[in-house]
């Protein structure tokens, strides 16, 4: 019994590679969707961000709940 062929086929090194590979790339798959942060709530994510409490907030001459009006374009020379 010491002639035996002890070289692998070619489909037997593939599934050797192939399975710890997708163990890998499943392994860190499911490290990234756990670790992910929690999503606001659908309601939460419809209401308007905080409004800014500093000094520069109650100087401006609109009111805060109505659109500013965007900044005038420039034209090139």
């Amino acid at each position: 019994m010491s002639d035996m062929n002890s070289a692998l086929s070619v489909w037997q090194l593939v599934i050797i590679a192939v399975i710890p590979l997708a163990a890998l790339c499943g392994w860190i798959i499911t490290v990234f969707i756990v670790a992910r942060e929690p999503r606001a709530p659908a309601a939460a994510a419809a209401l308007p961000a905080a409004e800014t409490t500093d000094a520069t907030a109650g100087d401006r001459d609109q009111p805060m709940d109505e659109p500013m009006d965007p900044p005038a374009r420039r034209l090139a020379a």
